[in-house]
Formats: C-alpha cells, structure tokens, sequence
C-alpha cells in the first residue's frame, strides 16, 4: 500500500489523529507538504462521519453494556476537560481541539459539540479550525523548528 494511505490512515485513528501521523510521515521520510494536507484531510474527514454515528449508529450500540460504561467514561473525561472552556462555545471548541494532546482531537470535539448541542455548521468549521492549528504545532514541534529566535 501507499505510504501516503496509511498516513491518511493513522489521522483517522481516534486518539491519535494528526498527532501521530504528522511525526509518521516525518519519519518516514515522506514529503512534508503531502504529510500535513494528508492528514489534515483525515482530520477533518472524521468529523461528519462522528455526527452520524452519534446520532444514528451509538443510540443503538450504547444498549451493550461494555460500550455504554466506555462512553460515559470518555464522556466524563472529555467534559472535565472541556468545562474551562464551556463560557466560550465555539472559540472553547476550537481551542480545545487545537491543544495536540490525547483526547482533545476531531473526535473528542465532535462529541462535545454534539453533548452541548452546538450548531453543526459552525461546530464543524470551529473543530476544522482547531485540527489545523493542532496541526501547525504539531508540524512545528516534529519539525523542530526554532520560532523564538
């Protein structure tokens, strides 16, 4: 398989997203510029494909008792990160999912905008925007690119 394809891959990998695909492709030695719009793409992706399993596939997987504790786990972790942003809305949504941490990605935003019933539309252009300033620092760091001098 393509290179390419298994980076466009690990950016879709909950939890890991462009975190780890930025620095795969930069270990692999694969073009920089590909790299970053490829995962960029996986990143934002993700995230229509998170609402309609919110909305029409997880009602019915949650009924599976293992499935429903995982979730409401993630979902007391994910709202306990969340809660010092909540006054801000779409800027706290878009802030979050820019901090290149585990757990503060496309999917943890997606599912915060859909507990918070935030718009849609806004929700995802404030989650696209925050995967790309991830992103950015994240290309900065594995790059180790010097921006204070």
């Amino acid at each position: 398989m393509d290179s390419y394809f298994y980076i466009f891959l690990i950016s879709m990998i909950p939890w890991i997203e462009l975190r780890g695909s930025i620095p795969a492709g930069i270990l692999m030695d694969l073009d920089f510029t590909k790299v970053f719009l490829i995962s960029l793409l996986g990143g934002i992706l993700i995230i229509p494909f998170v609402f309609f399993l919110l909305d029409y596939i997880f009602p019915i997987i949650r009924k599976i008792k293992i499935i429903d504790r995982l979730y409401l786990y993630w979902e007391s972790k994910v709202q306990k990160r969340y809660k010092k942003y909540t006054e801000w809305e779409l800027i706290g949504l878009l802030i979050f999912v820019a901090i290149p941490l585990p757990g503060t990605g496309a999917y943890s935003g997606t599912l915060l905008s859909y507990l918070f019933g935030l718009d849609r539309k806004w929700s995802f252009v404030a989650i696209s925007l925050g995967v790309l300033i991830a992103g950015i620092v994240v290309s900065i760091i594995s790059l180790g690119i010097d921006i204070i001098t």
